[in-house]
């Protein structure tokens, strides 16, 4: 964690009176630092919304992330389903099973081999979930729109870079 311990003499500033952090520490204000730091909030904040997310749809981390797969790639097999989320297909086999219990996916026949089937999300789930994204997508499209053109380039770059250290250290 990039942060300094509070510094005496005048108030720094920032959201709070005090500059401090919930933690009490104050931020780094150099540049990198900060950098850092915002893409901490930005990783809590993303978490907090997803298990807010999952707690709204009643769906558990594992459920929505095969709704996600389902929502942005399409219907897909079981084995596909498995290698996206990296785990086993009798795992995924059991989010899949609580995912029908709750309504949110069906079980399709393949359209072509009738040794497999599709996982299909239900018509109203999309719809359903897209009310709790869509603000947020929205006020990310909004606050990129609002940056010059050369600056979205940066920002895009930069993230893009981020995005490569992060699939970097996950590599084995």
């Amino acid at each position: 964690m990039d942060v300094e311990p509070p510094a005496s003499g005048p108030p720094a500033s920032g959201p709070s009176a005090s500059g401090a952090s919930a933690s009490g520490a104050v931020p780094r204000t150099d540049g990198a630092g900060d950098i850092r730091d915002q893409l901490r909030q930005l990783t809590l904040s993303q978490q907090r919304f997803e298990r807010h997310l999952g707690r709204e749809l009643r769906v558990d981390p594992a459920g929505l992330a095969v709704m996600d797969h389902l929502v942005t790639v399409g219907p897909t097999t079981p084995t596909d389903l498995a290698r996206r989320l990296e785990a086993s297909t009798a795992a995924t086999t059991l989010v899949i099973d609580r995912l029908v219990a709750a309504g949110h996916v069906s079980r399709q026949p393949h359209p072509t081999d009738r040794r497999k089937v599709i996982v299909t999300p239900a018509d109203h789930w999309e719809a359903t979930a897209y009310q709790y994204v869509s603000p947020l997508v929205e006020g990310v499209t909004a606050a990129a729109e609002a940056l010059p053109p050369g600056e979205q380039a940066t920002v895009a770059g930069f993230l893009r870079k981020i995005v490569g250290v992060y699939d970097e250290a996950t590599r084995i």
